[in-house]
């Protein structure tokens, strides 16, 4: 169920390293097994943050309930900026609670 979608300008050497390390952290903060946990990894994408080109990045968290920005955030920033070397003013995160009716797994809606 959890979902967490990186995006940044950085090339990530070590690709199967850092999904397993946003794995294990998203299980975590979200306090849901692993084994439900999905990442996706969009690392060199062409990135513009105001106006500079230096690197950057845009980390989407989904989960049906188990969201708390106020928990989360400094977590994943200090995550992303410890792992990619990216400042935490150069990354954003958005955060979406996905009602259990709208997300299918094993061809079911979970609600």
């Amino acid at each position: 169920m959890p979902l967490i979608t990186v995006s940044t300008s950085t090339e990530i050497s070590e690709k199967n390293i850092f999904m397993k390390d946003c794995s294990k952290l998203l299980s975590k903060l979200t306090n849901k097994p692993e084994k439900y946990v999905m990442v996706c990894l969009l690392d060199q994408i062409p990135m513009c943050f105001g106006q500079d080109l230096n690197p950057s990045c845009y980390v989407d968290i989904k989960s049906i309930g188990s969201i708390d920005p106020l928990i989360m955030s400094e977590s994943i920033n200090n995550f992303i900026s410890m792992k990619l070397n990216i400042p935490i003013q150069r990354i954003y995160i958005r955060f979406e609670n996905i009602e259990a009716s709208n997300w299918a797994w094993e061809g079911k809606p979970f609600g």
